[in-house]
């Protein structure tokens, strides 16, 4: 996925825009199901619904709000698009976290460097991948780097960049054994950090059977076409790379029958059979599409959106 070039800082270490819901009767919570609005949301005693019949991903700074207030669901840039108006109408607003990667224009990238944590440069995005097995790092992002980025009120987090890691351990596993075990052990203290947020992991699919229990989504990117970013052709996704993705997301909904998954397809907006195609065949798997460029940021309206 296009990476966010920042994280920033906000200097407010609060508001992870958790929802408590405090359970006086156990016996009523069981005979009924209690619905109430809590700053524009509804929730049914805890944490709030991941269903969803539509989202979109814009990493954008110019307001939106007027095209983005029909979907259910936005994948947004800290200090991007404004949740709040979204909220108020019910939509459901994640925020983007890189979990393996700091960029360089970062703000978290000088202590990240200074602690040794970065292992290898990724030209393509101008960001360095980080050794998510060191302890400094999962400090770093539990009490620094999520809490700001959920201050500006957020109903969850959109996880990216696990592949980069991964791909480490992959390449040399006797260096970087264990990385993989630390990836599942972050998401894993993150849903117990957070139990009432909701959770997003971009692809991931070597973890993601074991990921899978304590997310609420999972997306996934290329599913039926892509685009060069050098060149921004666009192309059909192969049918092995495509059989590949449905069979590592089917075991992934074994793990986990409630996990909602979403898809992301790219293609120029004036493409029409591209994007049909795209839409059609997520949703004819059960699950929620969305296509826009590689850059995100650009809000696609579809006809197939809603």
């Amino acid at each position: 996925m296009y990476r966010i070039t920042q994280q920033r800082c906000t200097g407010n270490s609060g508001g992870n825009g958790r929802i408590h819901v405090c359970h006086t009767c156990a016996i009523i919570a069981f005979l009924t199901v209690v619905t109430f609005s809590l700053f524009g949301h509804k929730i049914a005693l805890g944490k709030i619904s991941n269903q969803v019949s539509s989202w979109a991903c814009y990493y954008g700074v110019q307001d939106k709000t007027s095209q983005l207030e029909g979907f259910g669901l936005l994948i947004s840039a800290v200090g991007g698009q404004n949740p709040a108006p979204l909220r108020e109408k019910g939509m459901k607003v994640l925020v983007y976290v890189s979990l393996g990667e700091v960029h360089a224009d970062s703000p978290y990238y000088a202590e990240a460097e200074k602690l040794g944590l970065l292992m290898r440069y990724n030209e393509n995005w101008d960001s360095w991948v980080v050794d998510v097995r060191r302890p400094e790092w999962r400090e770093m992002l539990l009490t620094r780097i999520i809490p700001d980025s959920l201050a500006g009120g957020y109903d969850g987090l959109f996880f990216d960049t696990l592949d980069s890691p991964i791909d480490m351990q992959r390449r040399d596993p006797d260096t970087y054994k264990g990385t993989e075990r630390s990836c599942v052990e972050l998401v894993k203290e993150i849903r117990r950090k957070y139990p009432k947020l909701l959770l997003c992991q971009n692809r991931g699919f070597e973890i993601i059977r074991r990921t899978a229990p304590y997310l609420d989504y999972l997306l996934i990117e290329g599913l039926s076409s892509t685009m060069d970013l050098s060149t921004q052709l666009r192309s059909d996704v192969p049918k092995p790379d495509r059989d590949f993705l449905l069979a590592t997301t089917e075991a992934a909904m074994r793990e986990n029958s409630k996990l909602v998954v979403l898809s992301l397809d790219y293609s120029p907006a004036e493409d029409v059979e591209a994007v049909d195609k795209a839409y059609d065949f997520s949703r004819k798997q059960g699950f929620v599409p969305y296509v826009s460029t590689p850059e995100l940021n650009e809000v696609y309206l579809h006809n197939s959106n809603f």
